[in-house]
């Protein structure tokens, strides 16, 4: 049986055809990623969400080491089964000197892969037990924090939050990869 081609349930929006509140938003993101990505373009339809995910972006990026940062939003993505988020996060983990064993030993066999240190391991658990029950055991959050100060957990926490908030718009709206 052929595979059913699934559509957009709402079309990104360009340039051309975007809010004004949102033109130079979207101008600053195509400049920075060569494009403006899709799940940009569907926010786009409502101005003041793009603001406020950008901010939250934004804001992330500061406070824990890209590295960590990116392979937190990476496994929650993964355990969301978001395959939009989990393609361009996977690059910015790379990026950030992941490799893609490391990127799959994450997914994988965490607990007792050798190619992740404790606190990559640490980062991955506390992930994934966030994304899945919304909530973080003692224990994880101990061991996260043998390896990260506060600020850098508070910053962690927002990252699995905004992973899981940009998981569950794509899923909504079937944003798709271009």
């Amino acid at each position: 049986m052929p595979q059913v081609e699934t559509m957009p349930h709402v079309e990104p929006l360009d340039l051309t055809n975007a809010p004004h509140e949102a033109h130079d938003l979207l101008a600053a993101m195509k400049e920075e990623h060569g494009q403006i990505l899709n799940i940009f373009g569907t926010m786009a339809h409502q101005p003041d969400v793009l603001k406020g995910i950008a901010m939250v972006n934004e804001g992330i990026q500061k406070k824990l080491p890209a590295k960590l940062r990116e392979l937190a939003y990476f496994a929650a993505s993964q355990a969301n089964d978001c395959e939009y988020c989990s393609h361009y996060h996977s690059k910015a983990a790379m990026k950030a000197g992941l490799s893609s064993e490391q990127l799959r030993a994450a997914t994988h066999d965490c607990e007792s892969s050798d190619l992740l240190s404790d606190a990559e391991k640490s980062v991955v658990k506390y992930a994934q037990e966030l994304t899945k029950t919304g909530n973080v055991s003692d224990s994880t959050v101990a061991a996260v924090k043998e390896h990260i100060a506060d600020e850098e957990l508070v910053t962690l926490a927002a990252t699995v939050a905004l992973a899981n908030f940009t998981n569950r718009f794509n899923h909504g709206l079937n944003v798709q990869l271009p």
